[in-house]
Formats: structure tokens, C-alpha cells, sequence
């Protein structure tokens, strides 16, 4: 019983290490998982609707340089921001810097109450600005990703242009 049962192991690792041998099954199947990975990371190039958009807007984040959150944030929205062509307002909540954003601002009072509204304060927490209307359209509180920024502020551009575009006198 035990000897039929080590030759029939023995076979199928025998015939699975000559299939895997010539077959390189696994090699490939890295290769295409890397492959997968790298499509997905990969960040798309900046559109010139975004940089038309930033000409005209900035972001806002919302920061406390203790916040681990925010550190994982940071260096996203600064090569994000670099790539858009976009300006970024950095409000500290305890008056210290980010290592990406060395130039801060406190978050007062005034900042704090036309961000959240009275609901409960949430960082990193980033917003578009309209530096002429002062108007803020939230884009996400907590980290996000590089795909996830691209994907919310594409969404958010023709909202926030539709809108501005109402509320201008003709």
C-alpha cells in the first residue's frame, strides 16, 4: 500500500518536473503577473484638460505630520500634483511640515470650517480650490493612490466646470 502509494507520488513529480522543465510554465506565468502589475501602476500621463483645469485651481491638503496616513499621502500628491501642473496648499493641523511639503500654512479656523462644514475632521483630507471664488470641492479624505487621485479629479473636473460655469453671469 505505502509502496504504491510513494511510485504514484513519484511519478506525478516526475511528470510534473518534465512538463514544468519544458514547458517553462512558471517563468511565463511571473512574467505575465509582472506584467499585469506594471499596467496597473502604471500612471497615466497628464491631460491637458487637467492643466487648462490648474491653471485656474489648486489643491488643498489637510495634514498633521504625525499622521501616517498623510506621510503615505504626501509623496503621492506631491508627483501627482508635479505632473498635472496642479499647486498645492498644504494646511497643517499641528504647525509642522511634511517632508514634500516643507511650505505650509497653519489650518485655521476659517480654513477648517469652509473645508468640513461642522462634520467631523478627517486627514489627510484633499480638496480643489478655486483661488477666485475660494470655493472648495472635496476630493478624498484618507491615502490614495496615484489611479485613484487621476480617477476622482477626472471625475470632479467637468462637475466642478459645470458648476462654476452656471454661477458665472453671462
Amino acid at each position: 500500500m505505502h509502496a504504491r502509494w510513494f511510485m504514484t507520488t513519484l511519478l506525478a513529480t516526475h511528470a510534473f518536473m518534465a512538463y514544468a522543465g519544458s514547458q517553462q510554465w512558471l517563468t511565463q506565468m511571473i512574467v505575465e503577473h509582472e506584467r499585469t502589475i506594471q499596467q496597473k501602476n502604471r500612471v497615466e500621463e497628464p491631460q491637458n484638460q487637467n492643466n487648462d483645469f490648474f491653471s485656474q485651481h489648486g489643491l488643498i491638503l489637510f495634514y498633521a505630520s504625525s499622521c501616517p496616513h498623510c506621510h503615505q499621502f504626501a509623496p503621492v500628491l506631491k508627483s501627482w500634483a508635479g505632473k498635472n501642473k496642479a499647486e498645492v496648499l498644504a494646511l497643517s493641523f499641528d504647525n509642522q511640515p511634511l517632508p514634500e511639503f516643507p511650505q505650509f500654512l497653519p489650518a485655521t479656523t476659517e480654513w477648517i470650517n469652509d473645508a468640513f462644514q461642522g462634520a467631523s475632521i478627517q486627514y489627510p483630507a484633499l480638496f480643489v480650490v478655486n483661488p477666485k471664488t475660494k470655493a472648495l470641492y472635496p476630493v478624498g479624505y484618507g491615502s490614495m493612490t496615484a489611479e485613484e487621485l487621476s480617477s476622482r479629479i477626472e471625475v470632479l473636473i467637468p462637475k466642478i466646470a459645470s458648476y462654476e460655469h452656471k454661477e458665472m453671469p453671462l
